[in-house]
């Protein structure tokens, strides 16, 4: 079965499960079928990856497993064995994720300083050969084609991900860099000798922590939809904001059906419709130039309009007042 959903894998604060039940209530009402649990501020999942979890932890895991199923959601959990006592700890840790109900675990080896593709594949073997019955999935240091060239070290690392990644193997990739403004088949020009039916579309377009004064909102225009349309998995990271990642559930959602306009589905999220005329400044390929009288309309709209949505955007909308 093709695999669409979310992946909560943003820097900064991450939800607390009150907040995760949410979302897969409103992944439900729109037929998404997948949640990759992989918040970078988990330090049981990452940086602290050898230690044990609070009790509290394991069941409110456990529980959101558990109720995600309940609605046809699988939840899988990124995990990131980068240290020597995390390998140490490596079978040890996906043997309690499987007891809390856990049947999908990416390895996920991005973003790191120091980072060694034979470890990470012995690792990513090891765990297909001692735990068949779970399905994992590889995210390679090197996961776009902006990062190939940044150093020698990059490079290397991934001529021989190329040549030594596992022909059944799935991995993660982000298309041409690590936010990507497009997604088309040019995406994955440099995945050569790479089976694509085998890889997983990690699509950061949303995403604000790297990008703090900016919010990137279009119906998923940087989309090629055939090229999507023929994808087994297509994911899109969060940006930690609720009613923000609930109406870009409710646009990836819209994907399979396109059963509403951009619009509809803005104002049905609570977006002032003074906004939604201006909505083209979230675009990121808009060059910014405000006029005065665009930036007095910001103003007026930030002082008249009283939504949730609003207190995410705020910050967003100033910035635009101010410097756009």
């Amino acid at each position: 079965m093709k695999k669409v959903g979310i992946i909560e894998g943003f820097y900064g604060k991450s939800y607390e499960f009150s907040s995760r039940y949410e979302l897969i209530k409103s992944m439900s009402t729109s037929e998404l079928n997948y949640y990759l649990y992989a918040p970078k501020e988990d330090p049981f999942i990452r940086n602290n990856f050898d230690l044990t979890p609070s009790e509290s932890w394991q069941n409110e895991l456990k529980n959101f497993i558990a109720e995600a199923k309940n609605y046809d959601i699988d939840v899988g959990v990124g995990l990131t064995p980068y240290k020597e006592e995390h390998i140490r700890k490596f079978e040890k840790k996906i043997e309690s994720l499987v007891i809390l109900g856990c049947n999908n675990i990416s390895l996920l080896f991005d973003d790191l300083e120091i980072f060694d593709l034979d470890k990470q594949l012995y690792l990513y073997g090891l765990a297909k050969k001692e735990f068949p019955e779970i399905t994992f999935d590889f995210c390679p240091s090197v996961y776009c084609n902006e990062l190939i060239e940044k150093d020698l070290q990059h490079n290397e690392y991934f001529e021989k991900f190329l040549q030594k990644f596992p022909s059944d193997g799935t991995f993660y990739w982000t298309g041409n860099k690590v936010i990507s403004t497009n997604f088309s088949e040019e995406s994955e020009d440099k995945l050569v000798g790479l089976n694509s039916d085998h890889m997983l579309l990690w699509d950061n377009y949303f995403t604000i922590d790297s990008c703090p004064k900016k919010i990137n909102l279009t119906n998923f225009k940087h989309l090629d939809k055939n090229y999507i349309a023929e994808k087994n998995c297509y994911f899109v990271n969060m940006t930690g904001m609720m009613r923000t990642d609930q109406l870009i559930i409710a646009l990836l959602a819209n994907l399979k059906t396109g059963d509403k306009d951009f619009e509809e589905i803005l104002l049905e999220h609570g977006l002032n419709e003074d906004l939604i005329n201006m909505i083209y400044l979230f675009d990121p390929d808009t060059r910014v130039n405000l006029s005065e009288k665009d930036k007095k309309k910001l103003h007026d709209i930030m002082y008249t309009w009283f939504h949730p949505i609003k207190n995410e955007w705020y910050p967003y909308l100033h910035n635009l007042k101010n410097w756009g």
